[in-house]
């Protein structure tokens, strides 16, 4: 009974790990109950999270808090009370937000970044990183057979990408849409593929047996494909760059070459993604042309109740799916199955991903990022309070900056920078060992995942936001039990 109770206590934790890693990626966003002045809504995953960091918390109270006494942690702590800082200031002071409205946004980032101390607390034996690897498989193929439902298949989505999207009807892709998956948008989706890319590569490279290396590279190809299918530039951007990070740290910079050459080559014959980029670059990529001749009428037969225009392709960070009509519309506008027009549809002219790409920029340039160094300017030391700059601010940074200062700035950076300084002690002084590629591999994604802040608020994004912080507690876990026993060279 004894040797039962002491196994489940050691390995409760990783099998909490195990069933987030699975459930967050692949359960949609469907609202359980909404919040009054924001289409922010309390799900499923936020009371499996909320049990998951009880079970925590009173194993840390029972052990004498081991995780929080680390450095690392600590840090995370300052932020914390860096944020609760700035919320003080902004609620009894400057008084210029919404106070449930802060309070959300502030216990919305401590329940993000909290999942970092139960990662790290679950990594006690070499077999738990093993299974997490086999776990992110599971949920990467789950991911990816789902988005080429949407994509192939007509599948529903659920978004979050405006008030009446995220209220969590079900929705139908039209052809100009970019997956979402079981994420909240494609941008949330391509944060996803690049977060879990670089682990691959890197566990692809570590470990020697071929069942798995095919295993890594299959999550790999399919991460790359998804990134494909979502067209989003900044996050191949990110790609590029975390991957040949992780082969130039893992000895491999033959690799890295062919993999820029390969990536950029599947990016200019794939149509929406080449496009953008030419777009974005003024570039005439005469090759990435529609196979359709674009500009001209079709006649095709559709229900008079749903007769409209298709749209054009969207902006990097704009609502996008299609016009939404579900599958049985109800009320006034009821289809009328058996009764049809002919009707003419025109395709959108080429011009129309030329003036999305534009749009995507001038949003960020014009609009949100001069609101968010407002803000900041406002009050330089704690900033204007959580929510002070809505919910979107597309650069992650300058969005800490605005909400929480340059006290919340310099916590927020502190954090990183013991990641990166225990990565690159671990790196040094590690003898080569699968363990290590895949703690590389996890560094890489770090890297992506910081790039992808620069325009996309990701450290806010729920689901790439909850896996980000549980692969950085695997990480730092993984360094610390290999620093406990002592396998560094001498």
């Amino acid at each position: 009974m004894v040797r039962h109770s002491g196994w489940f206590d050691k390995n409760i934790l990783s099998w909490l790990v195990i069933s987030l890693l699975l459930f967050v990626p692949l359960y949609p966003k469907f609202p359980l109950f909404e919040v009054p002045g924001t289409y922010v809504a309390v799900r499923l995953e936020d009371f499996l999270i909320g049990g998951v960091l009880l079970i925590w918390f009173l194993k840390e109270i029972n052990q004498g808090w081991p995780t929080l006494k680390q450095r690392v942690s600590r840090l995370v702590l300052l932020y914390f009370l860096a944020g609760l800082v700035s919320l003080a200031n902004a609620l009894l002071i400057s008084r210029v937000i919404t106070p449930h409205l802060a309070w959300l946004h502030f216990f919305r980032r401590i329940e993000y970044m909290s999942l970092f101390f139960v990662a790290l607390a679950s990594v006690r034996e070499k077999r738990h990183i093993l299974s997490y690897a086999l776990t992110l498989f599971l949920a990467a193929a789950g991911v990816f057979l789902f988005g080429l439902g949407q994509k192939y298949l007509n599948w529903p989505v659920i978004s979050t990408m405006n008030e009446e999207f995220s209220k969590g009807m079900a929705l139908y892709l039209s052809k100009w849409t970019r997956i979402n998956s079981t994420f909240a948008g494609h941008y949330d989706l391509a944060a996803f593929a690049v977060l879990i890319f670089s682990p691959f590569l890197g566990f692809m490279m570590g470990v020697k047996r071929r069942w798995l290396k095919l295993a890594g590279l299959t999550v790999a190809v399919m991460a790359f494909y998804l990134l494909i299918l979502t067209a989003s530039r900044i996050s191949f951007g990110a790609y590029l760059i975390s991957a040949v990070l992780v082969l130039f740290w893992l000895g491999k910079k033959k690799l890295a070459l062919p993999l820029v050459g390969l990536s950029l080559a599947v990016m200019l014959l794939t149509g929406d993604l080449g496009q953008r980029f030419a777009a974005t670059f003024n570039l005439d990529l005469k090759l990435n042309l529609p196979k359709i001749k674009l500009g001209q009428k079709k006649v095709a037969q559709l229900p008079q109740a749903t007769v409209t225009p298709l749209p054009p392709p969207p902006a990097e960070n704009q609502p996008e799916v299609d016009e939404l009509k579900p599958k049985k519309a109800t009320g006034e506008g009821e289809i009328q199955e058996k009764k049809k027009a002919t009707v003419e549809v025109y395709f959108p002219e080429p011009e129309s991903v030329e003036l999305a790409a534009q749009r995507s920029g001038e949003i960020r340039f014009k609009v949100e990022w001069p609101r968010a160094i407002r803000a900041f300017l406002k009050n330089p030391l704690v900033g204007t309070g959580f929510s002070s700059v809505t919910l979107a601010t597309d650069n992650d940074y300058l969005r800490i900056l605005a909400e929480t200062g340059l006290l919340g700035g310099i916590s927020f950076a502190l954090i990183f920078l013991e990641f990166f300084k225990k990565f690159f002690v671990f790196h040094r002084k590690t003898k080569w060992c699968p363990q290590k590629a895949v703690v590389t591999g996890i560094a890489g994604a770090m890297v992506g995942f910081l790039a992808n802040a620069v325009f996309i608020d990701v450290f806010e994004a729920s689901k790439v936001a909850f896996l980000f912080w549980m692969l950085m507690g695997i990480m730092v876990g993984t360094i610390n039990l290999y620093q406990t026993r002592d396998l560094f060279q001498n």
